[in-house]
């Protein structure tokens, strides 16, 4: 009877498994969570083009888990996109909707923790029992997680933060156990090297069955240099250096998740929509909002389809209204929104001339379905086999991760 019983029980397992969505090879595992910020998927779909030296990257491309590029959430920036990766959720439903201010409080913008609206997956594996750990996260100031190196600066320099607003909100202990192992962690600024040092300590002293780590020199040189040219591959390629070291010191038992939070693009011009409108005498009721322009109005409508019609002026796709609903309800109701041209974001600036040269040579926030812009997911690890997946939209990542743990997470409230 109990044979019996026992075989039955493989059975419906064994039925369950070949039923079950492919998420993760190896439920259960331990898992590293890697963001590299502004990690374009076309940095490695291109790598052949682009001549990049990043053995490591293409090592983990070629026997991991690989999605032909990640549809973002609208607004495509950093914050909303990292708080979205492990929460599943929009920015408009888990409250995330745009970057910390410098230079404020950590009570009064969006380091903390306690702004979150949404379940996330560090919450999730700490109500299942595992150990957690987050180097330089997002919004994770005052965050219930076992060994916690926050995203925190009153100062930055570049990519970089200060080493004592984030020893000031870490976990007690944590940047003296780390500088203890890695003397030169211990630096004024915060940057890539040692937040590597950091995910290097947590790997070797503790453990945990996650880790979420945030690298982010990368996005601030493709800020400043452009993205695709020779100063961001060069910081690629250092990237992909630390990337070997914490693939090599994986412990048995983990996976590695690269990720990363938006895509990337050359900027050569600004266009000031109401300093032209303002110019020309135009009606309409137009709001820029950097990656898109929306129309309050049908003067407003009218007046953008002419300008995307006629081409050249800095006005490009019309958003249909079913994109508009499905990545940013709350702008469901406008008129009618718009994308820019290749290489323009859209100004605000009422007065002057209407194309102004931009602030810096690259930048992101632009639309989720624009095209060729996309994120990264890969997965990599002993029990992962290589596969090819198509291109995922970025709400779907978090239930992937947490199949890896072998947990099952709340999805975001309606």
């Amino acid at each position: 009877m109990l044979k019996t019983l026992m075989q039955t029980a493989a059975l419906v397992l064994g039925l369950a498994a070949a039923t079950a969505p492919a998420l993760a090879a190896a439920p259960g595992h331990k898992l590293l969570v890697l963001s590299v910020d502004g990690l374009d998927w076309r940095y490695l779909r291109d790598r052949d083009a682009l001549r990049l030296k990043i053995p490591n990257l293409r090592r983990l491309l070629a026997q991991g888990q690989v999605a032909d590029g990640v549809t973002g959430v609208w607004p495509t920036v950093t914050w909303p996109s990292h708080t979205s990766l492990i929460t599943g959720a929009r920015p408009d439903q888990h409250g995330i909707l745009g970057n910390a201010a410098r230079g404020v409080p950590f009570t009064q913008s969006y380091w903390s923790a306690k702004t979150l609206k949404a379940t996330t997956l560090w919450q999730c594996a700490r109500q299942a029992g595992l150990t957690t750990a987050a180097v330089t996260w997002p919004v994770t100031v005052d965050a219930a997680i076992t060994w916690n190196l926050p995203e925190a600066a009153m100062r930055r320099n570049g990519g970089e933060m200060d080493l004592d607003s984030v020893e000031a909100t870490a976990t007690p202990g944590l940047v003296a156990d780390i500088t203890a192992l890695y003397p030169s962690f211990a630096q004024q600024w915060v940057d890539d090297r040692t937040r590597t040092q950091a995910v290097l300590y947590l790997l070797k002293a503790k453990q945990p069955d996650l880790i979420l780590a945030h690298l982010v020199d990368l996005d601030s040189e493709a800020h400043d240099q452009g993205p695709f040219a020779r100063n961001a591959n060069a910081i690629l390629e250092r990237t992909d250096e630390l990337v070997g070291q914490m693939m090599a010191a994986l412990p048995a038992g983990y996976d590695l998740a690269l990720v990363s939070d938006h895509g990337f693009e050359r900027l050569d011009h600004i266009a000031n929509l109401k300093a032209r409108m303002a110019a020309e005498g135009a009606a309409g009721q137009v709001r820029p909002m950097g990656g898109i322009v929306v129309a309050d109005d049908a003067a407003g409508a009218a007046y953008m389809r002419q300008l995307a019609a006629k081409g050249g002026q800095g006005v490009g796709r019309e958003i249909p209204k079913a994109e508009l609903q499905r990545y940013a309800p709350t702008l469901a109701d406008v008129v009618a929104a718009f994308e820019p041209e290749d290489h323009v974001m859209f100004g605000r600036a009422e007065t002057g001339p209407y194309l102004t040269a931009p602030p810096e040579k690259g930048e992101h926030g632009f639309w989720p379905q624009r095209h060729d812009y996309h994120s990264v997911y890969a997965l990599y690890g002993a029990g992962v086999k290589p596969q090819t997946l198509p291109t995922l939209e970025m709400l779907s990542i978090k239930d992937r991760l947490a199949a890896v743990l072998g947990l099952t997470c709340p999805g975001p409230q309606p």
